[in-house]
């Protein structure tokens, strides 16, 4: 039905516009897509999207410096933005009758940013203190020590988070050059969502970006390179407190049909208290402190990982061995119809909270548009979810959790700390937590 009520229009410049009316509150959701993030970057200025980012609300032709923000801020709305590795999306949530502001603000800066160099300076050393916030956290570093082996030689394996060589060295012409080249209207796709005739909507946006230029390139990325999906174990001394065990298989890129069904297995799997992973490998085989999973799934590939953070007396392989009898029960003997509907109508309740937030569809839309490929996926992949059943899940687990194309990453502390060997014995002495 959401479907039927959705406008489209793709001005001559290659801006696409995507339109829904939400009848209630008297709320607007602008987002504005644009179809560029790190996997546009090149040695020498990895980071560069996400600090260009930053720069978005340092002013432009006509808007001061963080005026965007304060305006927005002023009538009771709030904005934000994110870089990921496909796409850099501006979000804005306003009043009805601030809708023509907020276009205002998107359009000045779409091609009239100006990237002061002292401005510049400044959101260069926050982006900078943001990475050694990141690569403080254990875990998060972990995970891109992982990622960076397991898509060696492939355009997914940094973050957007960058390297710190190159966001110390970066300088406001190559954030100028950056920006001129993908912020442009045939990179964009604006989401319109809230209480306003669709038509409305569709004609004020027109107006003031059809004229808008087209330069730089368009964004026709064809990722040839695929990750090495050969079976190998690494292993690393860190400055960790404490072990970790990272497993990842290689998955489907977003658009693949297999991915609702992929989804609803790695939340059985590992998603919360509830999950088996933490039933079985945290509480009852007291192998680790902490295990979980998840799904990573980009434009043009993705990541199906698991990890264990354990303390020092517990052998590696006794980790992977619990981790791994959890993965194989699940594909040899599938899940039950109980797990199925706990975690379906979980999942199902979530997406239904969701149509109540204008922000919220309208961020599901922009989703399923530029990295799934379709608007329409939104809607159809609820069908797909509500139609699951046990044997198609137990099917794309055997799919993707295949241990020959594994990766195994074991993280080990460089100095062990005597508190947490005693304190892991006496954890499974006594067995706390059970």
């Amino acid at each position: 039905m959401l479907l039927n009520n959705i406008v489209t229009r793709t001005l001559d410049n290659g801006l696409k516009i995507i339109a829904l009316r939400k009848k209630g509150a008297p709320i607007v959701s602008v987002q504005v897509w644009y179809n560029v993030g790190s996997v546009q970057e090149h040695d020498g200025i990895r980071g560069i999207a996400h600090l260009l980012e930053h720069m978005m609300f340092r002013g432009s032709a006509n808007v001061k410096s963080e005026e965007h923000a304060r305006r927005i801020n002023d009538i009771g709305g709030h904005c934000n933005a994110f870089t990921t590795e496909d796409v850099t999306a501006y979000t804005n949530s306003v009043p009805v009758d601030s809708f023509e502001m907020v276009l205002d603000l998107e359009a000045d800066r779409m091609d009239k940013l100006t990237i002061d160099p002292e401005l510049f300076a400044v959101e260069r050393n926050v982006v900078i203190e943001e990475y050694h916030t990141y690569m403080n956290n254990p875990v998060a570093k972990a995970f891109l020590e992982f990622r960076q082996e397991f898509f060696k030689g492939h355009p997914y394996a940094l973050s957007p988070i960058g390297l710190i060589e190159d966001l110390q060295k970066v300088t406001s012409e190559d954030c100028r050059k950056f920006y001129e080249t993908w912020y442009s209207p045939v990179n964009t796709v604006i989401v319109i969502v809230g209480d306003l005739d669709e038509s409305y909507a569709v004609e004020e946006i027109a107006k003031r970006f059809s004229a808008k230029a087209v330069r730089g390139e368009k964004n026709n990325l064809s990722i040839t390179v695929t990750p090495d999906v050969s079976a190998h174990r690494m292993h690393r001394k860190v400055e960790f407190d404490v072990p970790v065990l990272i497993a990842g298989f290689p998955a489907p890129a977003s658009s693949s049909k297999d991915v609702s069904a992929l989804e609803i297995v790695q939340m059985v799997l590992s998603g919360g208290e509830s999950s088996r992973l933490h039933r079985s490998v945290v509480r009852k085989e007291s192998a680790a402190v902490m295990a979980g999973g998840m799904n990573h799934l980009m434009k043009k590939a993705g990541l199906s990982m698991f990890f264990a953070i354990f303390t020092p007396d517990v052998s590696v392989a006794r980790v992977e061995k619990s981790l791994l009898n959890q993965i194989r029960k699940i594909k040899n003997e599938g899940i039950s119809a109980q797990e199925l509907d706990m975690v379906k109508n979980t999942t199902l309740t979530s997406r239904t909270f969701e149509l109540y937030s204008a922000e919220h569809i309208c961020n599901r839309i922009g989703f399923a548009e530029c990295i799934e490929g379709d608007y329409k996926l939104w809607v159809e992949r609820l069908n797909i979810l509500r139609d699951l059943d046990t044997s198609t899940l137990t099917t794309v687990a055997k799919k993707y959790w295949d241990e020959a194309n594994m990766s195994l990453l074991h993280l080990q502390p460089k100095r062990i700390n005597p508190m947490l060997y005693i304190g892991g014995i006496l954890r499974r002495i006594f067995r706390i937590g059970k």
